[in-house]
């Protein structure tokens, strides 16, 4: 069994242009299990990325997201940065095996995302990076956990760049070099309840079977400037989904995820 610090490799889940990430378990205890992410390339902006998004995690603690666990150097010289593993399914592998999910089903996905964005947000980090793939959901817990804050910034500043953005998903702000914006983690995650919902997210259509008050709400998070869009300073965001749930529904509770 490969290890990694305090961790042996259970398996790999996923891997880009910066680096690897392992499910792994404590060697002294293996009800422990972790995420660990480690830098490809042993570099020394890759390890301040790295340090950067280690150091991002450990100023906040929220149900939504991965608590930090440690960061540390191995012996090729690579950094792993372990966090907490976050159990369930991804959101682009739910919506493939169901060729789209019921509306219903996406909205609460979208409001417990919203939650911890607003807790995000409040706190001056811009995720950078929502998408389906970055949503793990958890059913049994009725909870969405974002992971990968690789993009992430803190307080960015006026002249400030995105790290990187994924296309599909991203602001218009982000594909022309602008700072990321909450607006901007916003207008992924209204990209995102298209996707989900089995719409168009690049031309922004919805299926006709969408109640209308989930299409404004969504319209308002994806509009092309950034002053026309609904947020958090306009509107608490939170309430508005759970009233178009309620609108579409009849209620605001949800049904089981799939």
């Amino acid at each position: 069994m490969v290890r990694l610090g305090s961790y042996e490799i259970i398996r790999q889940i996923g891997e880009g242009g910066f680096g690897r990430t392992y499910e792994g378990r404590h060697v002294l205890n293996n009800n422990i299990k972790a995420c660990l992410k480690q830098n490809i390339n042993i570099t020394d902006e890759d390890a301040k990325l790295l340090m950067r998004e280690a150091e991002l995690l450990t100023k906040i603690s929220h149900y939504s997201f991965p608590a930090f666990r440690d960061l540390y150097r191995v012996d090729d010289g690579s950094i792993v940065l372990a966090m907490d593993f976050a159990e369930g399914r991804t959101l682009d592998k739910i919506v493939e095996k169901h060729k789209g999910l019921h509306p219903e089903e996406v909205a609460w996905i979208a409001q417990r995302s919203l939650q911890g964005l607003y807790y995000l947000h409040h706190k001056g980090v811009i995720h950078g990076d929502v998408k389906p793939p970055n949503m793990m959901i958890q059913p049994w817990e009725h909870n969405v956990v974002l992971v990968d804050f690789g993009l992430s910034s803190i307080k960015p500043k006026s002249d400030s760049k995105a790290v990187g953005y994924t296309e599909v998903f991203a602001a218009p702000e982000l594909l022309s070099g602008k700072p990321p914006l909450p607006e901007s983690d916003l207008y992924s995650l209204g990209l995102t309840m298209i996707y989900a919902w089995g719409g168009d997210p690049v031309a922004k259509i919805h299926p006709p079977y969408v109640h209308k008050s989930l299409q404004n709400f969504v319209n308002g998070l994806v509009r092309y400037n950034v002053a026309d869009r609904t947020n958090w300073d306009k509107e608490d965001l939170v309430k508005k989904l759970s009233d178009a749930r309620l609108e579409a529904f009849g209620r605001r509770r949800s049904i089981k995820s799939k």
